[in-house]
């Protein structure tokens, strides 16, 4: 014993003996130290105090030159020290590449760039309405080290005082009047030229929307007094009509009201790069219309131009064709019908190009012009054959597999998208700690399966719905798999089938809804492991590896209000709903069905489940700076097993740890509750109610390279107290004493087009050992404690 105490006191001496060298070496290396020899001072930090709350001392803080060099975790530059160590001695190739890939010249403090801020940050506050604002800076030195603040002296912000609207034109006034849609900028806000901005676009989109193809924000004229009263502006808002003659005549005959265009015919081409350099006309022109009766609609929703062969049917085309013949030119669905026309999948390249209409003049309508809309597609291959290699940790089995997968994205030639996917994979089986050997090898465990689903680009119903379809982005979604999953205790079959529909009811709102999803689980066990689970008096044990079925509806709202054009704060908001087997039961109970000899009902004699279950997750984003972001998260699940089960089906429970949940633990292998049991036992941990929070910081380390600090809170319980999980039941007086909580450090390989992650979580409380030794011991810290997570995408 007293051995073993001296040699954990070594270990400890080595490890602090290490983390002071280290910290020496970057010490001995200071950036500060080098730049101070060659008489100038590093750029360390600046900071912005404001006299006001209402003032965003971010916004002012991007006015300031120069910018400190980035630190890891707050503690140094490593751009710095990479350019530092490579700078000194003979300039050899290798070094030269060091210094200017991945080397950061330090940033020296600049007084006159510093004294240059101060000008930008003056005239964003005046433009905030702190007229006369002034910002002073102080620099203040620690060593070789300069430190900037600055602070802001304001007097009280103007507000908008009358705001008035100077209209000639009768038509604009009547359209920016009659829309619906209040100005920006009322009496009593505060005075904000950023607002006067927003209000130009505004009343520009609102009457591009209504007809005015031309008309642009070089007509809008914003005037400004602030004599009248104090601290208050008053806004004029002058729209002038379209100047006929030159600038120095002002009489009412240089000026002329704004032309409204309309739209006369629309053509569809969508083998537009196949016809380029045709010398031959041998296109085909197919005049398309919705409604067959020529006398309640004379002209062709659009003409649509092919060649040789009518490979996508116009009716899938008009629905997302935004645009008719005869109405005024709308800005708004000029765009819809391309955002519309590019989510079919069909075209790698989508243009809408406006262009006056081909009339002769006796025939054009006084008083209004007309538009012809070229809408040109340029076609994606439809077959798309992709084989893919992948790392797989499903429930802990790690191992590596492949899958092959086909996609034809206009199957029924109405933008339909049929996919195919053949996948397998050789894993490593976990030990369970039964007492039962594994098979033989590595890869001791193999899993296959085939997946297949056809996306229609419209809600399919007997009911006509041809509105939904069109404004909501609406599919419906058919798939079928079938999985098999080879172990050294049992072999598994997994196959199901679902219909469900997705759409948008805004650009923030989507929903989904699954009328039936049905699925059915199939084990055949090994004798030995079926005599160790009669052992447990725990069903769910039992019901993880049983035959069952499962027929659920299930509904899923999201809210996402990310802009991605900007850094604002946006929250993400998913809630679930589920049920399953109540039909089932309700028809079992009518037509008196038999039971098994557990007293279940079965269909095709196996035992279906029916549950209710509901989750909720909710995330809020807040950025920081640019490239750092605060992500704040609480999520929340229940499931209540009734009627045909005892226990919710193992896929349907809920768990907790793994990549993107408790990082300090492996996937599933928390809880329930306050359970402890000193043998470690591989079989994955499921329960009834879920609880977790997460926290995490996220900020730039180097190029590709950004890294994450983490909390995770949470755990899962159960419904009912349980003989083979004491202290699992969720018990509201002891839920702080039952929550794992858990810290560490991740590492985000951002790639553009995919992010590799790595987290390590240091578990920080566990409330699954005893007592006494729940809490984390830094004096018995090992590397081993870490568990690492492995993942693609952010976690949340």
């Amino acid at each position: 014993m007293q051995n073993l105490t001296m040699l954990r006191n070594s270990t400890l001496i080595l490890r602090l003996t290490f983390y002071t060298a280290l910290l020496l070496l970057f010490a001995s290396c200071s950036p500060a130290r080098k730049v101070q020899k060659r008489g100038g001072y590093l750029m360390a930090g600046h900071s912005v105090k404001a006299d006001r709350p209402g003032i965003d001392t971010y916004d002012l803080l991007n006015f300031a030159q120069p910018k400190p060099n980035r630190k890891f975790l707050g503690l140094f530059r490593p751009g710095v020290l990479v350019y530092d160590l490579n700078s000194g001695g003979k300039d050899r190739k290798f070094k030269r590449w060091m210094r200017n890939n991945l080397g950061r010249a330090p940033v020296l403090l600049d007084s006159a760039l510093i004294d240059n801020s101060l000008i930008p940050m003056r005239v964003y506050l005046n433009n905030k309405g702190y007229f006369g604002a002034e910002v002073q800076r102080r620099i203040e030195f620690r060593g070789a080290r300069a430190f900037v603040n600055y602070q802001t002296k304001t007097k009280d912000p103007f507000i908008f005082g009358q705001v008035v609207f100077d209209i000639p034109d009768d038509s604009l006034r009547y359209f920016l009047n009659t829309e619906g849609t209040a100005s920006l900028i009322t009496s009593g806000k505060q005075y904000d030229a950023y607002l006067i901005r927003d209000e130009r676009e505004r009343i520009t989109r609102v009457l591009k929307d209504a007809g005015y193809y031309a008309f642009s924000r070089e007509y809008i004229f914003f005037e400004v007094d602030t004599t009248r009263e104090k601290c208050k502006a008053d806004i004029k808002v002058r729209i002038e009509n379209v100047r006929t003659k030159p600038s120095g005549l002002m009489d009412s005959a240089s000026f002329r009201p704004h032309q409204r265009y309309f739209i006369s015919n629309i053509f569809v081409n969508t083998n537009f790069a196949e016809m380029v350099g045709d010398s031959l006309p041998t296109n085909d022109t197919l005049a398309y219309r919705k409604n067959h009766d020529t006398l309640l609609q004379p002209n062709p929703d659009f003409y649509l131009i092919y060649k040789n062969r009518l490979r996508i049917r116009p009716a899938a085309l008009s629905r997302a064709v935004f645009i008719q013949p005869g109405t005024p030119f709308n800005q708004q669905k000029i765009n819809l019908t391309y955002n519309r026309l590019q989510n079919l999948g069909l075209s790698r390249f989508v243009s809408v190009n406006l262009n006056p209409a081909e009339i002769a003049p006796e025939l054009q309508p006084e008083g209004i012009s007309l538009l012809d809309c070229d809408i040109r597609m340029v076609r994606s291959p439809v077959n798309m054959i992709n084989p893919e290699v992948e790392a797989t940790n499903a429930g802990g089995f790690v191992g590596l597999g492949g899958s092959l997968n086909y996609r034809n994205r206009n199957i029924f030639r109405g933008a339909e998208t049929f996919r195919l996917k053949l996948r397998g994979a050789f894993e490593v089986e976990p030990d369970l700690g039964l007492g039962i050997e594994t098979r033989a090898g590595i890869f001791n465990s193999l899993e296959a399966g085939v997946e297949t689903g056809l996306d229609f680009p419209t809600l399919l119903s007997p009911f006509r719905i041809e509105g939904i379809n069109r404004n909501y982005r609406a599919k419906t979604t058919v798939a079928l798999g079938l999985n098999y999953q080879q172990r050294s205790y049992y072999t598994r079959y997994v196959s199901y089938a679902s219909f469900g529909y997705d759409w948008y009811s805004s650009n923030t709102t989507r929903h989904l809804f699954s009328p039936v999803e049905l699925s059915s689980v199939s084990i055949v066990r090994d004798s030995t492991f079926n005599a160790i689970l009669k052992d447990f008096k725990d069903p769910r044990y039992l019901n993880q590896y049983t035959d069952h079925l499962v027929m659920a509806l299930k509904y899923s709202f999201i809210f996402n209000n990310q802009n991605l054009s900007s850094k604002k704060n946006y929250f993400y908001f998913r809630a679930n709903f589920e049920s399953a087997g109540n039909l089932l039961n309700l028809y079992s109970n009518i037509a008196n069905a038999p039971v098994d000899e557990d007293g279940n009902f079965t269909l095709f004699r196996i035992r279906f489940a029916q549950y209710i279950r509901t989750d909720f997750d909710f995330r809020y984003y807040k950025p920081l700076t640019a490239k750092q972001q605060l992500v704040y998260r609480a999520a929340l699940g229940v499931g209540v097993p009734y009627g045909n089960s005892s226990v919710l089906p193992f896929e349907k429970g809920f768990f907790a740890g793994g990549a993107n949940g408790l990082r300090g633990w492996p996937i599933r292998s928390v809880g329930p509750g306050e359970y402890y049991t000193p043998v470690k036992s591989g079989f994955e941990r499921v329960g009834d109610i879920w609880l977790e929070a997460n926290l995490e910081y996220r900020f730039p380390m180097y190029s590709f390279l950004n890294g994450a600090l983490f909390v995770d809170a949470g755990n899962i319980w159960l419904l009912r107290e349980n003989e083979d999980f004491p202290g699992g039941k969720l018990d509201l007086k002891k839920l702080p004493a039952s929550l794992a909580l858990d810290t560490g450090l991740g590492l985000r390989f951002d790639f553009s087009f995919f992010i590799f992650r790595i987290d390590g979580g240091l578990p920080v409380y566990d409330p699954g050992k005893l007592t006494d030794s729940r809490w984390f011991s830094i004096s018995k810290f090992q590397l081993r404690d870490i568990t690492w997570n492995f993942g693609i995408g952010y976690p949340f």
